[in-house]
Parts: C-alpha cells; sequence; structure tokens
C-alpha cells in the first residue's frame, strides 16, 4: 500500500498548493514607528510613513510599527473569494516570538495576523477596481533580548478556492488518520482506497484551470458519497473546545499580554462568524477585562458570542495562579473576583470548573476550596509532565486534605504513538496547545488511562502560550472528523461544563479511582525559589491586605465617620492576584515583568500602609487611657506575647500593673507586650526606666559564644552555625554531635532545560565550600532578647545576620540580608536535628500536610524539594523542631536535616535574576510535643505578622476600653484568618479553619451587637444555617474552612 500512500500524498501536496491562486504582490508599502496605544479605528493622518522595500526587514525587541498598503482587486480576481496573505517569515510555531499583528480595512479592526493565522478576507464576491485601505498595527518581539530584526513583510493579495480548500481538507483528514496504523490495517486500507477513487477523478493536467476545480468538486463529491456518509460511529468520542492559553507575562511585559487578548479574541469571533459550529472556552478574567478596558467593540462582540452559547467564558479563578505559593484567602479571592466577572461583567452561566492546565503543581486544600465555593469540576494538564512517575489516572476523584472530593479529568492530548515509535518511549507529557488533527485525536484517547471509566474525553485546541488561537484548518479538519474517520474517536464540539455534565453522568462510577492528597509535580521545582524578592513581596502582600482589611472594617464599626475603603481594598487585591500569575510568582518569566511587579506590590503596600494608618489612628483616638503609653494591635486571631518597636523617647512600659521587659535605645523603646488579645488591641502605660537586666549569659568561645538563656544552653561558631544546642526544659541535646546547624550549604544548581523552572535531582553532587571571612560579635543583650550580629562572605556575596535569641520565645530568629552576585547556584540553610520521624509536616493553605522523609518509592524520591509556606515541622512523639520562615518556600526534609532553600541564580529568561539585596528572616523552633501542642503554627503566624504598636497621649475622654479583642475563638486549634467587609457591604466577612487535622467543637464570640451566620466563601448563605447572636457554635471537620457571615444592629 505505500505506492498508493505516496501516490495520495503527492497529490494531496499539489492540490494544497491550488487553495490561493493568482498571488500578486502588494509592492507598494509604507511603515511607520508606533507605541503600545493603540485603537479599534485607524486614521494614517499624524503617522510619519516612509517606503518600505519587500526584501527590507524590520524589528525590534518590544517595538510596535504601522504598515500601509492601498490595495485594488485586480480585474481576474473578479467574482472570487479574495484575500490579502501576509508573510513575515516567522516559524517559532508556538506563537511567543513571531510578529504578531492587528490588522485594520478601510480603517476598521478586522482581523489579527501571526505566523498560523496569516490571511484576511476582503471580499467573498470581488469586483475588480474596488479599492482596500490595508493597515497593519504590527508587534515585534524576541527572546530575552537576542531579536535582530529579522522580519519580513510580504503582503499578497489572492484568490481562495473554496473547491481545492474542500478537497484538501476531506483527503487530509482521512490521509493522516489512515497513516498513522500499520499496513495490513484494515481500516487503513479501506481509507487509502477511498482516497485513491477520489484522486482517480482528479484532473490535474492544467493546475489552476476551470476543468481543473471542477474535478476537485467531482473529487469531493466522491468521497462525500463513498467514505463520510453514513460511517459506523466510533465508541469514543473526543469533546473537543477551542481554547487559546494566554500567558499574562512571561517573555513579554503584561502591557503587551494586553494586546495579546485582544488579537486572540478577534481572531476567535472573526472564525465564529464563518464556522457557526465552532464553540469556544477562555478562562481568567483578567484577561476579559483587560479587553474590557482596551478593545470595548471586542468585548461587546464577546457578550453576543456568550449570550448564544458558542463563547464559553468558564474557569473559576481571576487569572491562572501559581497554587502551591499563592495562599489560601489569595486562592479564594481568585474565585470571588473570577466569578465574579464572569457571571456579571461578561454574563456567562455561574462557573463549575476550575480551568488550570499549565500551572506547576497544585495544592491539597483545592478541593475544600472549590467544592464550599460552588465549583465541583477541575482540569489540568500539567501533571502529563512528571519526570519520573506518570501519574497513573486521568479522570479520578481527588481527596483533600479535609477529605473533600473534586472530580476531575486530565486531558490527554498529544500525538498518536506508532507502534515501534522509539521517540516516544517513557515520554508521557499532554498539551493543552492541540492542532485537532487526526493524530492529536488518536492520541488523545490512545494516552487516556481510564478507558474502563469513560469513553468521553477531552481535547482543546487551538495555538496558545503567546495566545493566538485555533485556525480555519483545525476547523476544516474539526468538521470531517466528526464523522469517525477511519479508527479516529469521533470529534464532538463542547463545552467544557458540558463535558464534566456528560462525564459525570455516563462514567462507570464503580471503578472512578480516588487520589488521596496533593497533586505535586515532579518537575519545575525551581520555581519555590526563583526571583525570591518577588516571592517576599508577595509574602508581605498577602498578610497586609488581610489586616488591612481587619483594621478598616474594625474602625468603620467603632466609628461611624469612618468610611470602609471597598474600592482601594479591591485595586490592592486584584493587583496581588494579578502578580500570582503562573509565570510571575514562579520566577519564570522576563526581568521587565520583575520590574513591574515590584512597582506594583510598592503599590499594594503603600495603600495598604496609608489605610491601616488612617484606621489605627481611628481607633486608637477612641481608647480611654489615663497617661501616655502605646496602643499595641494585634491582626492575629489569637492572644499572643510578642516583641514591638516603638519610637516613643520612654524608657519603660508597663501592662498596667508591672513593668515589662524592655530596652530603649536611640529614642525606640522595644518591649514584649504580653497578652496581647486576638483580633483588637492592648494599651500598655509607659513608665519610668527600670535597670536592665541582661537575659542571656555570653561567654565567648573560640570567635564564636557560648550562650546560656532560661531556655537554652547555645554554643555558636565564628560563622553563626550552632554547635550544640541543650533544651533546658526538654532535657535534651538538639543537635546531632559532630553537625552545625544554621549551616549555609552553596549548590551548583545548573539545570539541563527551564533554568529558572527546574531544579535538578543532582544538584547535591557539586557543593562549594564556603570559606570566606566571617566575623561574629554580640550586638545586643537586653531584657529583651540577646542578639548576635554575623558578617560573612559566601561565594561573591556578602551575607549579614542577626541571629535573636529571646527568654519569652523558643524562637531562634536569623533575620538575613545578602548582597547576591551569583549564577548557577542554590543557597540553603541547614538545620540537622536529633530527631528520629519517617514524616515530616509541612505548612500549606488552611491547613498542614505530612509528607515522607525517605526515599523507599520513586514517588518519595521524587519529592527532593517541596513547596511549604511558613513553616516545615519534624516531631517524634514528645519533641520536634520546626523551621520557620517569612517568605521562602522551597524545602527538604530527609536524613534528620530541616533545609530551607534561601536563593537561586538562574540566567534564562532573566541573565539578571536574584541578583542584588535580599533580606529575609528564617527561625528555629524547638518545642515539646508535636507540630500541634509545640505552638508552630501561632509561631509561623507570629513571624509573618508583627504587631502593629502606636504611640498615643492620655485620652481620659475615650470611650473604648483599654483591652479589646473584637472577635476571639476559644480552641487553640481553630485559626480566624480572615475579617472584611462583605463584598455586598452588609457586615462583615470572618473566615477561619481547623489548623490541627483534628475534629473540633469551638465558639466564636461575638461582639454584643452582632449576628452571625455560616456561608459560602462566595458569601452566599448555606441551607438550614439560622443567624446566632454573642456566641456562634461551630462543629468543624479535620481542615475545614469556615465562612462566617456577621451582621450588626442597626
Amino acid at each position: 500500500m505505500d505506492t498508493v500512500r505516496n501516490r495520495i500524498k503527492a497529490v494531496l501536496e499539489a492540490v494544497e498548493q491550488m487553495i490561493y491562486s493568482d498571488r500578486q504582490p502588494v509592492t507598494s508599502v509604507k511603515i511607520a514607528k508606533a507605541d503600545y496605544h493603540f485603537e479599534e479605528e485607524f486614521h494614517r493622518e499624524g503617522k510619519d510613513f516612509r517606503d518600505f522595500g519587500r526584501n527590507e526587514t524590520w524589528g525590534e525587541l518590544d517595538q510596535h510599527y504601522f504598515f500601509l498598503a492601498d490595495v485594488a482587486v485586480p480585474e481576474q480576481m473578479e467574482g472570487h473569494t479574495v484575500r490579502a496573505v501576509l508573510n513575515t517569515g516567522a516559524t517559532d510555531i508556538w506563537n511567543t516570538d513571531n510578529p504578531q499583528i492587528m490588522a485594520y480595512v478601510n480603517g476598521r479592526f478586522a482581523a489579527t495576523l501571526d505566523m498560523n493565522h496569516q490571511f484576511i478576507i476582503l471580499s467573498e464576491h470581488a469586483k475588480a477596481g474596488e479599492t482596500y485601505e490595508l493597515a497593519f498595527y504590527a508587534y515585534s518581539s524576541a527572546y530575552a533580548g537576542t531579536f535582530t530584526g529579522t522580519n519580513f513583510f510580504r503582503l499578497e493579495l489572492a484568490v481562495y478556492r473554496e473547491e481545492a480548500a474542500g478537497l484538501y481538507y476531506d483527503m487530509q483528514a482521512v490521509y493522516e488518520a489512515a497513516d498513522l496504523l500499520p499496513e495490513d490495517n484494515l481500516s487503513r486500507i479501506e481509507g487509502f482506497k477511498a482516497l485513491e477513487r477520489c484522486v482517480n477523478l482528479l484532473d490535474l493536467r492544467r493546475p489552476g484551470s476551470a476543468e481543473c476545480f471542477e474535478s476537485m468538486k467531482m473529487a469531493a463529491q466522491e468521497l462525500e458519497d463513498t467514505y463520510y456518509t453514513d460511517r459506523r460511529p466510533n465508541p469514543v468520542t473526543v469533546h473537543s473546545i477551542g481554547h487559546t492559553h494566554i500567558d499574562v507575562a512571561w517573555k513579554w511585559p503584561l502591557r503587551q499580554t494586553r494586546q495579546k487578548a485582544v488579537r486572540s479574541f478577534e481572531t476567535v469571533l472573526n472564525l465564529m462568524d464563518r464556522y457557526p459550529e465552532y464553540r469556544f472556552m477562555s478562562s481568567q478574567s483578567q484577561l476579559y477585562e483587560f479587553v474590557k478596558e482596551d478593545a470595548p467593540g471586542v468585548f461587546a462582540r464577546i457578550r453576543e458570542r456568550i449570550k448564544e452559547g458558542r463563547w464559553e467564558a468558564e474557569g473559576a479563578m481571576w487569572l491562572e495562579p501559581d497554587c502551591n505559593i499563592s495562599s489560601g484567602e489569595s486562592l479564594i479571592r481568585h474565585i470571588v473576583y473570577g466569578r465574579r466577572f464572569f457571571e456579571q461583567e461578561l454574563g456567562a452561566e455561574k462557573n463549575e470548573v476550575l480551568w488550570l492546565p499549565d500551572v506547576f503543581g497544585y495544592s491539597a486544600a483545592l478541593p475544600q476550596i472549590l467544592q464550599k465555593s460552588g465549583i465541583p469540576y477541575f482540569m489540568t494538564t500539567k501533571i502529563g509532565w512528571n519526570e519520573f512517575n506518570r501519574f497513573p489516572h486521568d479522570t479520578f476523584l481527588w481527596k483533600g486534605i479535609d477529605g473533600t472530593e473534586v472530580l476531575t479529568h486530565l486531558i490527554t492530548t498529544r500525538n498518536y504513538q506508532k507502534p515501534g515509535d522509539l521517540k516516544m518511549v517513557g515520554n508521557h507529557s499532554t498539551t493543552y496547545n492541540g492542532l485537532q488533527n487526526a493524530s492529536q485525536l488518536m492520541g488523545t484517547w490512545q494516552r487516556y488511562q481510564d478507558k474502563d471509566v469513560s469513553t468521553e474525553v477531552l481535547t482543546c485546541y487551538g495555538y496558545g502560550d503567546g495566545g493566538g488561537g485555533p485556525t480555519e484548518e483545525m476547523l476544516e479538519q474539526s468538521r470531517r472528523l466528526e464523522h469517525s474517520v477511519v479508527e479516529c474517536p469521533a470529534a464532538r464540539q463542547t463545552g467544557v461544563k458540558e463535558f464534566f455534565h456528560i462525564l459525570e453522568e455516563k462514567m462507570d462510577k464503580k471503578r472512578l479511582a480516588v487520589w488521596d492528597g496533593e497533586l505535586y509535580l515532579e518537575f519545575h521545582r525551581g520555581t519555590y525559589t526563583s526571583m525570591a524578592q518577588n516571592k517576599k513581596y508577595n509574602r508581605k502582600a498577602e498578610f497586609k491586605n488581610g489586616e488591612t482589611e481587619l483594621y478598616a472594617a474594625m474602625a468603620s464599626l467603632l466609628d461611624q465617620k469612618y468610611l470602609y475603603p471597598q474600592e482601594q481594598l479591591e485595586h490592592s487585591w486584584k493587583l496581588l492576584l494579578l502578580n500570582q500569575f503562573h509565570d510571575i510568582l514562579p520566577g519564570s518569566a522576563l526581568g521587565e515583568v520583575y520590574e513591574v511587579s515590584q512597582q506594583q506590590y510598592g503599590e499594594i503596600l503603600a495603600s495598604d500602609a496609608r489605610i491601616t494608618d488612617d484606621a489605627l489612628h481611628t481607633v486608637a483616638a477612641l481608647v480611654k487611657t489615663d497617661r501616655p503609653g502605646v496602643v499595641v494591635f494585634n491582626q492575629l486571631g489569637f492572644a499572643r506575647d510578642t516583641v514591638v518597636r516603638v519610637a516613643c523617647g520612654a524608657a519603660g512600659i508597663t501592662d498596667g500593673g508591672h513593668p515589662l521587659p524592655c530596652h530603649a535605645e536611640n529614642g525606640v523603646l522595644t518591649f514584649v507586650a504580653k497578652d496581647l488579645p486576638a483580633k483588637g488591641w492592648r494599651f500598655y502605660p509607659f513608665a519610668d526606666a527600670e535597670p536592665e537586666t541582661p537575659c542571656a549569659e555570653v561567654t565567648e568561645n573560640d570567635g564564636g559564644y557560648i550562650i546560656d538563656t532560661p531556655l537554652y544552653h547555645i554554643v555558636f561558631n565564628g560563622c553563626g552555625e550552632i554547635t550544640a544546642l541543650l533544651d533546658k526544659e526538654a532535657g535534651r541535646e538538639l543537635i546531632p554531635a559532630g553537625h552545625c546547624a544554621n549551616e549555609l550549604q552553596l549548590f551548583e544548581d545548573r539545570p539541563d532545560e527551564y533554568d529558572a523552572w527546574n531544579l535538578e535531582k543532582y544538584y547535591r553532587r557539586h557543593r562549594f565550600a564556603l570559606d570566606g571571612a566571617a566575623r561574629l560579635t554580640v550586638a545586643e543583650n537586653s531584657p529583651v532578647c540577646c542578639r548576635l550580629h554575623l558578617e560573612r562572605a559566601i561565594s561573591r556575596s556578602q551575607l549579614v545576620q542577626d541571629i535573636t535569641l529571646y527568654p519569652h520565645s523558643r524562637r531562634i530568629d536569623f533575620a538575613t540580608h545578602v548582597d547576591w552576585h551569583e549564577q548557577h547556584v542554590l543557597l540553603k540553610a541547614a538545620f540537622p536535628v536529633d530527631i528520629c520521624a519517617d514524616r515530616a509536616q509541612y505548612d500549606i493553605q488552611f491547613g498542614s500536610i505530612a509528607r515522607d522523609t525517605h526515599t523507599n518509592t520513586s514517588w518519595d524520591e521524587a519529592r527532593f524539594e517541596v513547596c511549604a509556606h511558613k513553616w516545615a515541622d519534624l516531631s517524634e512523639p514528645g519533641y520536634g523542631a520546626a523551621l520557620l520562615n517569612d517568605g521562602r518556600y522551597g524545602y527538604d526534609v530527609h536524613d534528620g536535616v530541616l533545609r530551607l532553600s534561601l536563593l537561586r541564580a538562574a540566567t534564562y529568561p532573566d541573565p539578571h535574576a536574584d541578583q542584588g539585596a535580599h533580606d529575609f528572616t528564617y527561625a528555629l523552633l524547638p518545642h515539646l510535643g508535636d507540630w500541634r501542642q509545640g505552638g508552630v503554627i501561632p509561631a509561623g503566624y507570629d513571624l509573618n505578622a508583627p504587631a502593629l504598636p502606636l504611640a498615643v497621649a492620655a485620652q481620659p475622654a475615650g470611650t473604648l476600653p483599654a483591652a479589646y479583642s473584637q472577635f476571639r475563638i476559644d480552641a487553640p486549634n481553630v485559626v480566624l484568618e480572615t475579617v472584611k467587609k462583605a463584598e455586598d457591604g452588609s457586615g462583615l466577612i470572618l473566615r477561619l479553619y481547623e489548623s490541627w487535622g483534628t475534629r473540633t467543637r469551638a465558639a466564636l464570640a461575638l461582639p454584643d451587637d452582632a449576628a452571625a451566620v455560616r456561608c459560602t466563601p462566595m458569601e452566599q448563605p448555606l441551607p438550614g444555617e439560622e443567624a446566632v447572636q454573642h456566641s456562634l457554635p461551630l462543629t468543624l471537620h479535620p481542615f475545614e474552612i469556615c465562612t462566617i457571615h456577621v451582621q450588626f444592629a442597626q
């Protein structure tokens, strides 16, 4: 059959060449420099055009141009479909760098062009002599500054021959499907025989002649009558949805993403005008907001298509965020703002699917967040990128840390693997950028692992990452592949939500597997650490946004004149969510992206600071005080003792009756604020200075120090490393003999690929000795703390560290400043501990997760670097140690060593990644009991959320008490995180969670004039729940998230 195949292939290529005929070069083209401003109408006036030669090249890094051509329809094109066809010479298939262009016909925004979309339809019944003004707003980009300006702008007018195109696509679908099968396969033989009958009717002796095109009609009819009509349906359906994945930032800046969204969506709308069966889905409300702001005409047309049911605005979230690093509250806000925009601004149906095709792993907290937010379905494909272990299921129930399950489907789109194709051995990756051809439809079913569960599978097709979307060819192919061509599953245009409904109805539920725990991606582990400053800003902004909402809500309740700044707070949250996109927060975007990100974080923090300052002054002015002092505000949901610093000039302070440990220096008073109420404040009066008694005994020891505090006997060497730590209360030594804690370790970090993304397993094999100069001194020994100051060279970089021990807290802080000037290395802090445990506990969103500390299985071995939020803990019964942080996320805990990744130094896509100054704190917390009884959770919050002091004068006319807790819970394992104004302004929303993995009964104490009722995270009422006053009883399952609506009497 190879001779038949080869003949058909040659004829197919000949027919393809005749799709465009009578090509006429447009020789008069003009060019002008442009900027980032664009409109939906074009006006040539005011632009500095010059002639542009056909062999001239154009393009600079991140640059715009206008091209202009006035064309007339030649006489020979009379009555035909005429297209303007553009070739720029680009070859990058994924649209990340090739020129991308908005086209205007007679001043109207009419089409978009790139390497995969190369034409504009000028007329389907052209009239000779008819003229068109063609204008092009063109953008050029490049990989990280390597662009050299090699784009052409070769414009042609051409006749589009429907006869040739129709026959080509008819033949192509059958040919490609048959060619995938073995030569002796009967379906292949049948397909090639049908194609041979078809080509036998063709007359290609005079290509482009009337006789030639007439024979094409006859051949197409033959294939329709004898092959496509009445084919036996394939029992497998590949539900197909058009899609374009648009990275909100990656190898281009945010401002270009706005244009990518407009270009991609305009392409979709134009194709919908021509293909009535075409259905398209796009997630990410943020992109739609960009389009609404920049191209309102396009936005209005999208709304119309949504109303028709052909455009699916689905996906649930504001954008597709990193789901490892983003906090639990951030993930909920993604859904709150995302669903609201989809359903209110776009008029979309209620969202039901979380759509995250390209995110680098999925937290085990997500199933509960989704179900409680009304999102019962989840789709991804990225887990197919696993480095070592092929994920065993594609349709399954995903169970989270609290036991909640969501129906999950992994898209399995990939090319069909022919038997014996060695290139595909061990390659189990899949794509969200499908091509909607026979190979990928067959590959989607071939790759699907749960064939006993369902014969309904899903593919999404269209060029993506840099946008672009489906093409004419994909839609033509899809029409033909609906007919169960050869042995190809039947394609069907189906919405994503509709697919999940079909899947849920038809699947064999008895065979449905359950995956318990996180969906850990065995890839891109370096993204827990890359661009570390950006991650630190993220953590800080998450906490600041939350505490700003709390204080604004508090002020609005306590002072009727105070107006809750809803608009400013929402703006800050949306800026934060924008920067949680899965190529921004992970650290895998261009350097300019982080310049903008830093500016936006600065805007968030400045706005939060202004609002917080205003709110705290509003509240503090109402607190009754009989003398000057400090009002200390506690944003956390539990009472605490914590160190605060306030510029006040005072030398002493009390709790109202007894002196507090304090230290006055240079006009700053540092003291331990004791018994600070949850979500409230306490007033501490100033007092006369008391004699300062050092909290520690300090002895010099061979360049280091031996320090005795009420809690520890600790030996430091001259590099600031702990060589011994005796826990006096526990009566045990923590550091194994011969080891050092706070050991800074520097490794070579040179990934095989994906420099900013990946951390390779073999990084541990090459560790650099750190033998630079080090100097350790005692900086403070006061009643508040004992602080050592370390200055140390780390390769070409400099590290400064303040190591602080407290008499009131078991925490040992390492406040670190690094001036970082490295490349392709990884810096870690290691804490070997004499603790025997085969599992470590890691803080994640709304709870924690246990991971093995051994490498017994390939799944354990693959987790050589994992993500955690505020802490990781290693405990045996009765004792343990936690390693806390205030903005680092990469951990590994193996062989009795707790290690935290501090800094990387990738060079792609940003050659200057992570260079410069970094400030962060990590802390060691030895504790009695396990991580629950040892106070690890409150210690992690305390490190990340310093209490806020405000010096006040005597205010005898104040109406508020000296100590106040707005909301408090009587169970230590229930964490009240969020207090904010309800989205509709009706009272407050509280969000809390059970943090120990324990079933709990608790009570939430309410203000006297308040009534509370449980609701959904979307702030919708729960059936059967009734409002309660004074104290709301709570029964919580392990790690359960609870949202509460509190309303106040008028």
